[in-house]
């Protein structure tokens, strides 16, 4: 929910209505039609994502181009990058950075790289590079490019194409340019200076200069249009001469001309013109680089990447492919029957190594791609001819076009080539995570253009006459198509990639194994089942594929402005710069990332917050183009900025043409996957991973078991040499106890308890996209919540009002609480003042009727439900478009000029009473009680206040009034209106729970339309008298108190973390049982310094005589107890800003006694859940979506309570608008985790069960029968696995978490014991079987004929061992119900045992005895058998729990449990 606001403005949950009011556009005719652009650029099919978003979109959504903590991770030890990466946080004021962009590295960011391909080494002297860019620019430029100029000059005759050298005004350019920086090395920051470096001299014969291209403005660009002209001018002499068809290693040109046939029908200028497009493809290799670059010779072979969006560090580094190792490599693969190529394909570093060779980065044919948790991708380098300005792709630094003292270097241009400006002869791209990475010959790496600007963007005049065609296709070439279009694999590519994964070739490799062995029944079965799972996870795949296709791609037709023309096009290609048409009526989504030009907007942006509520956006100014610039540098787009910034999905509910204009216009900023929407797929796409200790020590188990399965291989192998077994007999069961020990469907069982939970928790409205966090979630040791809509109720009520009254000798205090506004201001007409009591009503009153932010769309009014609330409870009326009389702006000069309303056919909002009300005062006829809204300065979260001016229709007189948090309000009035009360009163409400709102205002000085639309906001919310105090009730959800409750008893910690007033917050801490401490104390800040620093004391907020330690936090009264903390957003910036403050015990003691956090903006509350999660907390944050995405996505776990089936920011999205959704959530964590354990125990020990049983029957030459191993596998295990599965989670929290260890000593050590216990009750009646008379010897190394007395022995033993160690597994309370409630395993049980007993009945020669290849043994040895099967039951039972107990933890691996255990232990002393 959107909390930092002037005590806490809500958000809505009222949906608009999905009806797009239409307005009438006058659609300028044209005499002639735009050709859109063909060009086709390959681009990806794809996948999707979901919602969240806010009132002034908050920080956490709009700045995924960098991480979201204070400052930047320390990585490997250095900067990523020489640019400016550290900034974090949030905006503090309008344009400013919350902290200053020279933050240290955070300690939060407690990252532990994994890279395998490259070495730390490597990474750490890397060169560097990130998604966010410097982008600032030259405000004195030539608004047309230099290549549009040569189009109208005409400069070369006979050609399309216009060089830029002929009518270049810029000195540096006047001279034949080569492509490159001249003769200077590479300046920029992330380059040193290469003085081995030689460059060749500007006659080289080989060299290709630099003559940019320009299509003819009513032509379309051709490929050629970007080669070259020298290299054009002289193909027919490379061509015509054997040595440069030699050197050109040209084969391709007898393709096209070997059919003596056809060509006779060929001209020779066709012919011509194929040697010259062959020719021009292979100058496009990488051995031709230096010669289109000739002074900026390539020597970096690898570099890092930071991509701050995903917080994720990467390494690139250049290959290419060797072709004589490529042959060895398909040699082996064929030779070895495919056995190599898996190898190399789950180990593709060493494939890398094998095929590659290392080459520099701007001669790569392709990119290895290795992130920082050891992930490797392969990625092929594209290379096209571009002929276009450096600048005109990628963003230029700051230092390149400044001087060194700072001021601007004259010499540079962005429209000419110069020594830092080149021209870019061929482009050099490839696609990693959808974001296209470009090379920059400059700095030698590999970068992006997510953050380019066009320095024309500066005039707002230049950016409406929108672009011409070639700077569009220029465009087009370098930015791409405008689409979020995940790449969806097809059929074929799934199933190849999900048969030849690990799990299923292991699968593979099980069924020949055993059809080699003759196993043919279970080999078959097996395969069945198999090919059911791959058919299912195709399916699967297929529709969440298709799903997420769906929900990211978006297409529409846009009236966009080209070469001074209006033509519609496909919204996927509009590029930047484009200018388009936001009033169209058939236009109901924004197409890309755009700036508002003209006209305002109400815009839907739940896509981005999940909270529906209107949105308005104004037109930008120059102020705000020239802060977008700084919001693109730093990728994080700024309060200012985003009240012109249309975001990419949003919806347009309102679009209104300006006055004497055609269109409301919007030009582009970021299209594609650039966009925020795209940065929203690719994290969706591409999650962080979870790092679950479960899943990592689910392979170490897999390992332990494959070592034990080495084990009985080895003693197999030595058995059936002593027996003499024949080789091949004596491989075939080798092999399969591998297949036996590790079993193909062990890993899945991972899923199977996940899989249960998901399904019960979408029962009751909780979905999830992230099922791996279901496991987390049981994990989990502390709660966060969001305040206002998570614990509070969304909708709030007013309570009543207190009005500002003069008493005697002009004491100025609070009024009475006033619960109905007829009581506010009781005369007829707002004119009708007769004390100054009356004229402080009538101004508050007015406040309460103006200053809010609501919109009128198709009858209903929208906006956020706090303005909604305390408009309805006035009673007047609100419109927009009020037409019913004439609203004046001041009557002596109203037919002036333009700039009145009357003359411009400007109406503002108006108020008016509602007639229709029978306790309506006022008289609706009266121009005085018609208030017009002329103008309104949005809310700032940042400010926490908004601002209207207001003027009467029969009066010359305009108002300003403003509204916002108190504390903020009382700085912005005359201390003499200050009531003498205002604190006491503030404290009482603040301290029992209630909002509250302060009102202010003023007259302004001049009387007159222009100054009202010219005076500045400073100058409005300056010197104003206090008016009163707007309470509204902020109520507990009734689920709040009794979930609360049952954290705490469940030894869950629980926060509260919001953007609401700090004693509120206490307040709804203490009533809500969240604050059980019999006190709490607050922090308050001395001055602080310039540099940031500030003394911080701590003060109880009922007694503040009561203080705590300044060095140790402690109490400095003895006598008190237990007590907590309630830190501000102010401190917590502080506190976290610079680690050299304050030490890191005491920030971590305020961590871990701090239970409220107030006044926390977006990137505070994410910044919140790193500092937890690095004291090692599994951390939970519950929030409704708004301002809480980057909190939600930063947790453990997120939980949004939303409608939307699915967040953009959390794991979890409740349809439940309450916190009890978190209980669920918890308990089928824990119940999962529980169950996913028990299921992966079982699956071992039922391999173990049946190894031990095949190891003995191999030590007398025998196996147990095909018939045996498809009754154990089918009918026994995989019912029991299933049903096991279905216990539901117990219905109460306890205090204890379960464990996510596998591999501790504490789970490995029981395992072996029983493991040792099967084997001793097996060894048992197989020892004692041979004693009896009617025993049947095996027949050694004859699998056809396994009938045996010891095989049927073990096998009737064994089939009870499987029944109960399932049974002992299924463990009930505390995490999961009893298993007597789980109905569908008890039957499974029962039958189980039931058949096994049945099995022991069965006649040796009957049907069943000979499929099973039973032997005949005696009734009293069969009781013997059942009697040892209960025996083993409760042995089972009771010694591996027992034994468990030797091995708990003496030191818990969780640091802030040690650093309490520590502080307890030296308070104790």
């Amino acid at each position: 929910m959107v909390d930092p606001v002037y005590d806490n403005y809500e958000h809505s949950r009222n949906e608009p209505s999905n009806h797009r009011a239409s307005f009438s556009s006058a659609r300028t005719s044209s005499t002639a039609t735009t050709l859109t652009s063909a060009i086709a650029l390959n681009q990806n099919n794809n996948e999707a994502f979901d919602g969240a978003a806010s009132e002034t979109v908050p920080s956490s959504i709009v700045s995924f181009h960098r991480p979201h903590s204070f400052q930047s991770s320390n990585i490997l030890g250095t900067s990523l990058t020489s640019r400016n990466l550290e900034r974090r946080g949030r905006a503090s004021t309008e344009t400013d950075s919350l902290v200053d962009s020279s933050g240290e590295p955070s300690r939060s960011s407690s990252r532990n790289p994994h890279f395998r391909f490259f070495t730390e080494e490597q990474i750490s002297n890397a060169e560097g590079s990130s998604t966010m860019e410097n982008a600032e620019y030259n405000i004195e430029w030539d608004s047309m490019p230099v290549y549009e100029h040569n189009v109208l000059s005409n400069s070369r005759i006979g050609s399309r194409r216009s060089s830029f050298i002929g009518t270049s005004r810029s000195p540096s350019a006047s001279q034949p340019i080569q492509y490159g920086s001249f003769d200077e090395h590479r300046s920029s920051s992330l380059k040193p200076i290469r003085k081995d470096t030689v460059v060749p001299p500007s006659d080289h014969p080989h060299v290709y200069h630099s003559l940019s291209h320009s299509s003819s403005g009513l032509s379309r660009y051709a490929v050629r249009d970007r080669i070259p002209y020298e290299l054009e001018m002289q193909e027919d002499e490379l061509l015509d001469t054997a040595s440069s068809r030699s050197s050109l290693n040209v084969s391709t040109s007898d393709v096209l001309l070997d059919d003596e046939n056809d060509r006779g029908s060929i001209s020779e200028e066709d012919r011509n013109q194929q040697r010259k497009q062959i020719s021009h493809a292979i100058y496009l290799n990488p051995q031709y680089h230096e010669k289109f670059y000739p002074n900026y010779i390539p020597i970096t072979k690898y570099q890092r990447f930071y991509i701050a969006e995903e917080d994720l560090v990467i390494g690139i580094a250049g290959y290419k492919t060797s072709k004589f190792r490529l042959f060895i490599y398909n040699f082996f693969c064929i030779v070895t029957l495919g056995i190599f190529y898996l190898v190399m394909r789950w180990f593709p570093h060493y494939k890398v190594r094998f095929i590659g060779s290392k080459t520099e980065l701007a001669k790569a044919e392709w990119t290895v791609i290795e992130t920082e948790n050891g992930e490797l991708f392969v990625e092929p380098v594209k290379r096209t001819w571009y002929n276009r300005l450096f600048s005109t792709i990628l963003p230029i630094e700051k230092s390149t076009w400044t001087n060194p003292d700072g001021t601007m270097n004259n010499s540079f241009s962005f429209n000419h080539a110069s020594k830092k400006n080149p021209n870019i002869p061929i482009l050099i791209t490839f696609e990693y995570r959808y974001i296209n990475f470009i090379y920059s010959p400059v700095e030698d790496i590999f970068r992006t253009n997510n953050n380019w600007a066009d320095p024309n963007w500066f005039d707002l005049e230049s950016i409406q006459r929108g672009l011409s065609k070639g700077v569009q296709e220029d465009r087009f070439l370098a930015f791409g198509k405008n689409q979020i279009n995940l790449k969806g694999k097809t059929t074929l590519q799934i199933l190849f990639n999900e048969t030849l994964h690990p799990f299923y070739v292991f699968q593979i490799f099980s069924i020949l194994l055993w059809s080699v062995d003759e196993y043919y029944y279970y080999a078959f079965c097996i395969f069945l089942i198999s090919l059911i799972s791959i058919i299912d996870s195709l399916l699967e795949t297929k529709k969440t594929s298709k799903r997420l296709s769906e929900l990211s791609a978006f297409s529409c037709e846009v009236r966009v402005f080209r070469d001074e023309f209006w033509t519609h096009i496909n919204s996927s290609e509009l590029v930047p710069g484009d200018v388009y048409e936001i009033s169209d009526p058939a236009l109901t989504v924004c197409p890309c990332d755009s700036i508002l030009l003209n006209g305002d907007c109400v815009v839907n942006e739940s896509m981005l917050t999940g909270e529906s509520v209107p949105i308005s956006k104004m037109p930008a100014t120059e102020e705000t183009m020239h802060q977008l610039f700084n919001d693109m540098e730093k990728s994080q787009i700024s309060s200012l900025v985003s009240k012109s910034f249309l975001f990419n999905g949003t919806k347009v509910i309102r679009a209104r043409v300006p006055h004497g204009q055609s269109a409301a216009l919007a030009v582009v900023v970021r299209t594609g996957f650039s966009t925020v929407k795209g940065s929203l797929v690719r994290s969706m796409v591409f999650p962080k991973p979870t790092g679950f200790k479960f899943y990592q020590d689910s392979f170490k188990y897999i390992g332990f078991m494959t070592l034990i399965a080495m084990i009985g291989f080895t003693i197999s192998c030595i058995q059936f040499v002593r027996i003499g077994l024949d080789k091949k007999t004596m491989i075939l069961r080798a092999l399969d106890i591998i297949t036996i020990v590790v079993p193909p469907a062990l890993p899945a069982t991972l899923t199977i308890g996940t899989s249960f939970s998901l399904s019960r928790l979408k029962e009751k409205g909780i979905f999830c996209i992230s099922p791996t966090r279901v496991n987390v979630a049981g994990k989990v040791d502390a709660m966060c919540f969001d305040k206002t809509g998570t614990l509070t109720e969304d909708e709030l009520d007013v309570l009543g009002v207190h009005l500002v009254m003069t008493e005697e000798r002009n004491r100025i205090v609070m009024g009475e609480l006033i619960n109905d506004i007829h009581n506010v201001f009781t005369n007829f007409s707002l004119k009708d003042c007769s004390s100054l009591d009356d004229f402080k009503a009538r101004d508050f009153l007015i406040s309460l009727l103006t200053c809010h932010s609501l919109r009128h769309v198709d009858g209903e009014l929208l906006g956020d439900p706090l303005d909604f609330k305390m408009f309805k409870f006035t009673g007047w009326l609100f419109e927009e478009d009020f037409k019913d009389q004439a609203f004046h702006s001041l009557y002596e000069e109203r037919h002036e000029e333009n700039t009145f309303p009357e003359n411009s056919g400007i109406i503002p909002a108006v108020v008016y009473p509602d007639s229709s009300d029978p306790q309506n005062k006022f008289n609706e006829k009266d121009p005085n009680n018609l208030l017009g809204i002329v103008r309104s300065f949005e809310f700032l979260s940042e400010l926490r206040r908004m601002s209207v001016i207001v003027k009467p229709n029969g009066e010359n007189m305009y108002w300003s009034f403003t509204k916002g948090a108190p504390e903020v309000i009382t700085t912005l009035c005359n201390k003499s209106t200050i009531p003498c009360d205002f604190d006491e009163l503030l404290h009482h409400y603040t301290h029992n729970g209630y909002r509250v709102i302060a009102c202010a205002g003023k007259n302004l000085p001049k009387r007159t339309w222009l100054y009202s639309q010219r005076v500045s906001r400073e100058e409005v919310e300056t010197n104003l008298n206090f008016l009163g105090f707007i309470v509204f009730e902020n109520k507990l959800k009734g689920a709040t108190k009794g979930t609360l409750k049952s954290l705490a008893e469940s030894n869950i910690r629980t926060i509260m973390c919001t953007g609401d007033n700090v004693l509120t917050a206490i307040s709804i801490g203490k009533e809500s049982g969240l604050v059980n401490s019999s006190r709490v104390y607050v922090p308050s800040i001395s001055e602080i310094t310039d540099e940031g620093h500030g003394y911080i004391s701590w003060n109880d907020i009922d007694d503040p005589t009561h203080t705590l330690d300044e060095i140790s936090l402690k109490p400095n009264d003895s006598q008190v107890g237990d007590y907590t903390l309630g830190v501000t957003g102010e401190v917590f910036r502080l506190l976290f800003k610079n680690d050299t403050d304050y030490s890191e015990t005491y920030r971590n003691e305020v961590l871990l006694k701090t239970s409220i956090y107030a006044r926390m903006s977006p990137d505070e509350k994410h910044e919140l859940m790193e500092q937890l999660q690095s004291l090692d907390y599994v951390v939970g944050f519950c929030g409704d979506g708004a301002n809480d995405c980057g909190a939600l996505k930063s947790a453990d776990i997120g939980i949004s309570l939303s409608e939307a089936e699915a967040s953009v920011a959390a794991p979890f999205t409740s349809r439940v608008f309450d916190i009890s959704c978190v209980l669920d959530v918890i308990k089928e964590g824990r119940g999962a985790l529980v169950t996913s354990f028990a299921c992966f125990q079982y699956m071992s020990l039922y391999s173990a069960i049946q190894f031990i049983t095949i190891t003995i029957l191999y030590s007398r030459g025998s196996n147990l029968g095909d018939f045996q191993f498809l009754y154990i596998d089918l009918i026994l295990i995989v019912p029991i696995a299933i049903t096991m599965s279905w216990s539901k989670p117990y219905d109460k929290l306890v205090a204890k978490r379960p464990t996510a260890n596998l591999v501790s000593p504490k789970i490995l050590v029981p395992l072996v014991v029983s493991i040792l216990i099967c084997l001793l009750f097996q060894i048992i009646p197989w020892i004692v079987v041979q004693r009896m008379p009617w025993y049947l010897k095996p027949v050694v190394g004859d699998d056809h004929t396994v009938i045996s007395s010891d095989n049927t022995v073990l096998f009737f033993l064994s089939n009870f061992q499987y029944i109960l160690v399932a049974v002992v597994l299924s463990v009930g309370p505390p995490y999961r119900e009893p298993m007597s409630k789980n109905f569908g395993f008890i039957m499974d049980i029962a039958i189980s045992i039931i058949m096994s007993i049945f099995l022991m009945g069965i006649d040796p020669d009957s049907f069943f005895g000979r499929l099973l290849q039973l032997s005949k043994i005696s009734e009293t040895f069969k009781v013997f058998i059942a009697l040892l099967a209960i025996v083993n039951y409760f042995t089972q039972l009771y010694i591996p729990n027992h034994i468990k107990g030797y091995f708990k933890k003496k030191k818990s691996s969780k640091k802030y449990k040690n650093i309490i255990k520590t502080q307890n232990r030296e308070y104790s002393v």
